[in-house]
């Protein structure tokens, strides 16, 4: 998907000979227009933060589903259970909300949550898909900003950053969230 061209810019009327020169403009040239989408484009705050919700759920939902059965099990069994596999279960549930549920379906068309709400995330410039390493970059510089602050800045940063309403990471990584319905 691409965005459509842009109207040509307005080139001034020429001046017949004799006549004065206009006063210069402050372009000699029309400044090209931003890179992005169409403002009709660009994805509603309240539906960003419901996909936001929902894709935190389900993680969370997931966590609870492999972490519960395994602190049962060394609940039940005698002193020399294999705490590694409560370990292994627990880094493979993180890695896995880290690295893969995000950037993957970021990569592959949205998460569970922007399909949901009809929400896709694409390049700024053309519009096109946004590929792994970009939205595994776009995850963590969102995940590292809002941990290391204790605030969700990435997140905030939408709500007054114009004319896309990109968060901090989007910015970092050239990338936009759309609406595609």
């Amino acid at each position: 998907m691409s965005y459509p061209p842009p109207p040509p810019p307005d080139m001034p009327p020429p001046v017949p000979i004799g006549h004065p020169a206009p006063p210069p403009y402050a372009y000699a040239y029309a400044p090209p227009p931003l890179p992005g989408p169409p403002p009709e484009l660009v994805a509603p705050l309240g539906k960003r933060f419901l996909a936001k919700l929902v894709d935190t759920l389900l993680v969370a939902a997931l966590a609870i589903a492999v972490i519960v059965p395994i602190g049962t099990y060394l609940d039940t069994e005698p002193e020399g259970a294999p705490l590694a596999l409560a370990v292994v279960g627990m880094v493979l549930t993180i890695l896995f909300a880290l690295f893969f549920y995000d950037p993957l379906l970021t990569a592959t068309g949205g998460t569970v949550g922007k399909r949901l709400f009809g929400l896709k995330v694409v390049r700024l410039e053309t519009g096109g898909p946004v590929g792994f390493g970009a939205a595994l970059g776009r995850h963590l510089l969102a995940w590292l900003v809002n941990n290391m602050l204790c605030v969700p800045l990435a997140y905030l940063w939408a709500t007054w950053d114009k004319p896309h309403s990109q968060g901090l990471h989007d910015k970092i990584v050239r990338t936009v969230v759309i609406r595609t319905r």
